[in-house]
């Protein structure tokens, strides 16, 4: 079974209010026999219902909104049926009614803080309405979840927090914002509202009284985003520094799923960061024989093994992820510094060769390439290399980049000024490539430079719908 990980990009406006309970704020009747919910809880009849003309009139405003299908018009009745129960409410404050009504004609106005505060008075006064409270706060949640699915699927994440957390306050019976909330929560490093929104969603999945209120299809659903609840509870836990908790969670997670890459690799991490190389050693060994590793699972083996200074190893995940994605700069720097260290000279070279093609102004990739062909007894190969270096009239260092999965990337980096005047405009220009080497697109930076040996950021981003595997880069000078 394949699990999904990260935080949900795309979500559904059609969802349904399968299991609502039946009725709304028209029956306001008075029958004293006392009721219950699903789990054999009774609700006692509280407060009888008391009409009066404002609650009349606010019935009726309600039912002449709930028939209308220009939204503009109706959130105007909803708006009078409001002032109508708030009315009533002043003149009988005991009176559950007009709560009732004034928490569907919040809803209505879009008022959902005003419509939970008479609702839950509401079910205060007269215990037996939440029978059907429960349906009008079920609609305000999917109108609620409708609002910020869209800025979800925008990237607009903390726009749709206060959103979803309003969703949450009305209506705590179904998962699904709280699954998400966990997930937005986790990305904004807010770890213990990430944690407590995954286990409510969790006791909701896992409580029977409330599926079986549910249709089929709604429950089935429930179970299949529960799937990604224990990954992203051991990211979180991760992030969050509990390494704990969370070498525990991940070492649940790699007996259920033994061929999920992404879990093992988070594992191995771990257990890197907190100092048990010998179980990482055995993960990462196993990794190397899975036969669906990416370019990018070979370099983050690669460096778990250059962590705990096993370069030999390293050289394997490094020059594993160089070979699928030739293009790879990061990858053929680290399997240079890898082999370097190992004392490897003679694998250096060529290696170093491939890394100077897409990375020219990096000093470090002549250097390397210099101290390998000396240590071979090629001093005169050496000399020309360090001359290369001296004759840079920029260099480019710390160059990292963040590759988005939908497609693109940003490149950041330092230009350091090395010849060239105070104030030289320098064009840096990146070329990206799939994980088969071919480009499929270029970006462009210009540069002010400053003093001699001064360093200068950079950033260039990279918009496409291709996902990049490879990158490089040409300096061009006045």
């Amino acid at each position: 079974m394949k699990i999904r990980f990260g935080l949900v990009l795309s979500l559904a406006l059609g969802i349904g209010a399968a299991g609502c309970a039946a009725g709304g704020a028209s029956s306001g009747g008075g029958g004293a026999s006392p009721a219950g919910l699903a789990g054999g809880t009774t609700l006692a009849p509280g407060e009888r219902p008391r009409q009066d003309q404002d609650t009349r009139n606010a019935q009726r405003l309600l039912d002449q909104a709930g028939k209308m299908e220009d939204k503009d018009a109706a959130k105007q009745f909803y708006q009078q049926a409001l002032d109508a129960a708030h009315a009533a409410i002043a003149a009988d404050s005991t009176n559950p009614l007009p709560r009732l009504q004034a928490g569907e004609a919040a809803i209505g106005v879009g008022d959902y803080l005003e419509a939970n505060k008479q609702l839950t008075m509401a079910e205060q006064l007269r215990p037996l309405y939440q029978l059907q409270t429960a349906s009008i706060r079920e609609k305000a949640w999917i109108a609620l979840y409708s609002q910020a699915a869209p800025l979800v699927n925008q990237g607009k994440y903390q726009e749709a927090v206060p959103i979803f957390e309003q969703a949450n306050e009305i209506y705590r019976e179904r998962p699904e914002v709280m699954i998400v909330l966990g997930q937005i929560y986790g990305q904004l490093h807010e770890h213990d509202k990430a944690l407590a929104n995954l286990d409510s969603a969790l006791l909701i999945i896992n409580d029977s009284t409330k599926t079986e209120s549910m249709d089929s299809a709604t429950v089935a659903d429930w179970k299949q985003q529960a799937e990604t609840i224990p990954i992203t509870r051991a990211q979180v836990l991760a992030d969050a520094g509990r390494y704990d908790e969370a070498i525990t969670a991940f070492r649940d997670l790699a007996r259920e799923h033994p061929n999920e890459i992404s879990i093992k690799r988070n594992l191995a991490s771990l257990l890197v960061q907190t100092g048990k190389n010998d179980e990482a050693v055995q993960v990462y060994t196993e990794l190397l024989t899975h036969p669906e590793l990416t370019s990018q699972d070979l370099y983050q083996i690669g460096v778990g093994f250059y962590q705990m200074s096993d370069y030999k190893d390293a050289v394997k995940g490094f020059s594993g992820a160089a070979n699928k994605t030739p293009k790879d700069r990061d990858a053929l720097e680290m399997w240079a510094r890898s082999l370097q260290i190992d004392s490897v000279y003679d694998q250096v070279p060529p290696v170093a060769e491939r890394w100077i093609a897409v990375d020219p102004n990096n000093q470090n990739a002549y250097l390397i390439m210099a101290q390998a062909v000396n240590q071979m007894g090629d001093g005169q190969k050496a000399q020309e290399l360090v001359n290369q270096i001296e004759a840079l009239p920029v260099t480019v260092d710390n160059v990292n980049i963040t590759r988005s999965p939908v497609g693109g990337a940003q490149v950041n980096g330092v230009m350091t000024n090395k010849k060239l005047a105070e104030g030289a405009q320098v064009t840096i220009t990146f070329t990206f490539y799939d994980d088969s080497g071919i480009p499929v697109g270029t970006a462009s930076q210009s540069v002010t430079l400053g003093a001699k040996d001064q360093p200068t950021n950079f950033s260039v981003d990279f918009q496409s719908s291709s996902t990049v595997g490879g990158y490089g880069y040409q300096v061009q000078t006045p």
